[in-house]
């Protein structure tokens, strides 16, 4: 253990972003990972490439990936023991709701025992009951926290759970992951990003005009579960809503890095202030 100034923690040279990006199926979270510079993406969707068969053709279409079939695939990347990437600048994982769903799951139903008879039989089919959910959300979490220690850049993608209240209002927009993990994962990272979209007009006064943009939610509003570490006397570096827009590169991992370290560097030259006696 080691002392040293906080000051050392937002040079260009030590800065790492630990992100979390949410959204919803299509919203385009594979498509951003992929254009992290030298990223490898474990990747454990359904489908051919297991998710990344629309990053294909992005700018960044070299990145590597890797697809993780066993809880041990997944936790030697957590441990930094995948020998192809253990020199990557940075690592992403596609996606955490699937890897929850898919081998994390395996892996505590074949391995937690069952705690009774009816119980063992909905286990052997696949299926989690009672406590499950809590299991499997502390064995995620710490393979979490050993893969976020790693000195590098960790992007992780999950997909969006909506909680309502009674009347069918929208009262929450957090992460689908299981049990209290959807609160506790965004607390592991220093920025969780909504990954959205919306239909927006070029020219007001024409409807024909319309498209889809996509956008980030940096921060709370007071429905998304959204945060940005990267900060200065309570303000994000971040606007609240970051449009992402593969044509320009705005949104893009190195646009918003890029504004991230700028932001860092121009508060370290700001006086500081004091209050006032």
């Amino acid at each position: 253990m080691e002392s040293r100034k906080l000051s050392s923690l937002v040079s260009p040279e030590t800065l790492k972003w630990k992100v979390l990006i949410v959204g919803r199926p299509g919203s385009g979270k594979s498509t951003w990972l992929s254009g992290v510079p030298d990223v490898g993406i474990a990747a454990c969707e359904t489908g051919h490439g297991s998710g990344l068969l629309s990053a294909a053709h992005t700018a960044n279409a070299t990145a590597d990936m890797a697809e993780p079939k066993t809880f041990t695939d997944f936790r030697s990347i957590c441990l930094n023991n995948f020998a192809a990437w253990q020199t990557k600048k940075a690592i992403g994982l596609d996606s955490l709701s699937a890897m929850t769903k898919g081998f994390i799951k395996d892996h505590v139903l074949s391995t937690f025992p069952s705690r009774n008879q009816k119980e063992a039989m909905r286990r052997q089919a696949g299926v989690m009951t009672g406590f499950d959910y809590g299991d499997v959300a502390d064995v995620t979490r710490t393979l979490l926290q050993q893969l976020l220690g790693q000195d590098r850049h960790i992007i992780v993608t999950c997909l969006e759970k909506t909680e309502k209240d009674d009347n069918g209002v929208v009262t929450a927009v957090g992460p689908d992951l299981p049990g209290q993990l959807s609160l506790g994962a965004p607390a592991l990272f220093d920025s969780v990003l909504y990954l959205k979209a919306r239909k927006v007009l070029r020219d007001p006064r024409d409807a024909k005009s319309a498209y889809f943009e996509r956008y980030f939610i940096t921060g709370s509003d007071g429905v998304h579960v959204a945060k940005d570490r990267n900060s200065a006397n309570g303000r994000s570096f971040l606007a609240q809503e970051e449009v992402f827009n593969l044509e320009t590169g705005a949104g893009t991992f190195s646009a918003l890095f890029a504004k991230i370290l700028a932001g860092h560097a121009n508060a370290s030259k700001a006086p500081a202030t004091t209050a006032a006696s």
